[in-house]
C-alpha cells in the first residue's frame, strides 16, 4: 500500500477522507496535519513520515500551490492528489499547469478514489518517490574496554557537527558502561531505551523530545544501568532508519560485546572503526573481533584506529599492521591531560591541540570534504585510507 499523509485545514474533509482511505485499503494513512505547514515544519513532517502520496487541500489555493513545490523539492517524485469541496475548470487548469494531475471533490466516492490511486501507482512504478537518506553511518567498536572508543566517537561526532551543513547524531549503544552522557554532562530523562521503545511511533514531534542537543550535535545517551531493560535489533534498525532522514552523519558508540543489535548497526554502517591501543592484550582481542567482522562479510568496511600512540612505542605501527593484517587508518596521540580536562568540563577535547586536530582531520576525511573546505591542520602520519576501503579513493597522507 502507498504511504500517504493528509494536509488539510478542513477537518470535516479530513475525517471523510480518512474513512474512505480506511475502507478502500489502497493506501496506508501515516499522518495528518490540520494546517499548512511553514517550510521548516513541512520538511520535518515530510522526512519523518516519508510519504509516497500526499492528499493536499486546496482550500487556500495559493498557499497550497506553494506547498506543492516545497513538497516536490523535499521528496522528488512524491505524488499529490488535490482535495476540496469543489473546483472550477480554471483552478483545475492551474493545478495541472504546476504538475498536480489528480483531484478529488467532496463528497468522495470509492470509484473515483480507486481510479485516482491506480493512476498514482502507475506513475510511482515508473518514477518512485525519492527521499534523501544519509549513508554516513560510522560505528566505533572497542577492541577492549578502556581503549578510549567513547572519547574518539564523541570527539569525532563533535568535529562532524562543526562542518558546514552537517547535522550529526551520536548514539551511545554501550548499554553496560556508556559514558557519552557523562562526558557531555547531559541531564535528561530520555535515553536510548526510551527511543527504542518508541521506534515504531517516531515522528517529527517526538524525536526532538528524545534527543539531547549540544549545539549542532544531537545525542542519544545510554543512560541508566538497567539489567532488566533490553533493546533488540529491529528497534535499532528502525531508529537508524528514521535518523537517516534527518542527519548528514550518524556516529554510534558500541560496547564491544558484539550483541545482536551491535551486529545490526555494523551491517547498516558505511565504516566500522575498530579502536585499539598499542598493548598486547588489546591487539589480541582486536584480531579476534576483526576475524568475526570479516566472517560477517564486512571486512571491506573496517578500519583500525590506533589510540594513545607513542613516539617511541614498544610495539610499532608496522608490527600492529602485520599482526592484524590491515593498515592502521589513523593514529591518535596519548593526551591524558587534554582528555582529563575535557571530561572535567563536560566538553570535547580542545580542537587546537594535537589530539583535537586529529579528530577534525578524521571528520573531514569521513565526509570526503573538498580540499577548499578542509581546515589548515598540522598533519600527522596517516596511511592511505583507500587501501582499507578499496571502493573509495581517499588521498594518502604522510
Amino acid at each position: 500500500m502507498l504511504r500517504s499523509v493528509i494536509v488539510s485545514p478542513d477537518t470535516e474533509l479530513t475525517t471523510r477522507l480518512e474513512d474512505l482511505i480506511s475502507r478502500a485499503g489502497r493506501a496506508a494513512l501515516i499522518k495528518t496535519t490540520d494546517r499548512y505547514l511553514a517550510n521548516h515544519d513541512l520538511e520535518r513532517f515530510m522526512r519523518a513520515n516519508a510519504p509516497q502520496l500526499v492528499f493536499l487541500s486546496i482550500q487556500q489555493l495559493n498557499r497550497a500551490m506553494e506547498l506543492y513545490h516545497a513538497i516536490e523539492h523535499i521528496i522528488p517524485g512524491v505524488q499529490v492528489i488535490a482535495i476540496d469541496r469543489g473546483c472550477s475548470p480554471n483552478v483545475l487548469l492551474d493545478l495541472m499547469h504546476i504538475g498536480i494531475r489528480e483531484f478529488l471533490a467532496f463528497p468522495f466516492d470509492a470509484t473515483s478514489f480507486a481510479a485516482a490511486i491506480g493512476r498514482v501507482e502507475e506513475v510511482l512504478d515508473k518514477r518512485p518517490a525519492r527521499i534523501d537518506i544519509c549513508d554516513n553511518v560510522f560505528c566505533f567498536l572497542p577492541s577492549k574496554a578502556g581503549a578510549g572508543t567513547s572519547t574518539i566517537s564523541m570527539n569525532t561526532a563533535v568535529s562532524l557537527s562543526r562542518m558546514p551543513n552537517t547535522k550529526t547524531l551520536l548514539m551511545d549503544l554501550d548499554l553496560n558502561s556508556g559514558l557519552i552522557g557523562f562526558m557531555l554532562r547531559l541531564d535528561s530523562s530520555y535515553t536510548i531505551y526510551e527511543a527504542a521503545e518508541s521506534a515504531t511511533k517516531l515522528d517529527e514531534h517526538l524525536w526532538p523530545q528524545l534527543v539531547n542537543s549540544v549545539r549542532n550535535l544531537d545525542v542519544l545517551p545510554a543512560g541508566r544501568l538497567d539489567p532488566q531493560s533490553r533493546v533488540d535489533s529491529l528497534q535499532i534498525r528502525q531508529l537508524i532508519g528514521f535518523a537517516r532522514r534527518f542527519y548528514k552523519a550518524i556516529c554510534v558508540d558500541l560496547s564491544g560485546n558484539m550483541e545482536k543489535y551491535s551486529l545490526e548497526v555494523m551491517h547498516e554502517s558505511k565504516r566500522i572503526f575498530l579502536v585499539c591501543t598499542p598493548e598486547i592484550p588489546t591487539l589480541h582481542l582486536a584480531r579476534q573481533k576483526l576475524r568475526l567482522i570479516q566472517d560477517l562479510d564486512l571486512g571491506d568496511r573496517v578500519a583500525v584506529l590506533l589510540n594513545r600512540a607513542q613516539k617511541r612505542p614498544m610495539i610499532t605501527t608496522a608490527q600492529i599492521e602485520e599482526l592484524l593484517g590491515i593498515p592502521v587508518a589513523q593514529e591518535f596521540p596519548n593526551d591524558y591531560r587534554g582528555v582529563h580536562e575535557a571530561v572535567t568540563h563536560g566538553r570535547e577535547v580542545q580542537d587546537n591541540s594535537e589530539l583535537g586536530r586529529g579528530f577534525t582531520e578524521l571528520a573531514y576525511k569521513l565526509m570526503e570534504a573538498p580540499e577548499s573546505f578542509k581546515p589548515k591542520l598540522q598533519r600527522k602520519r596517516f596511511l592511505e585510507l583507500f587501501n582499507v576501503f578499496p571502493r573509495y579513493s581517499w588521498s594518502a597522507e604522510k
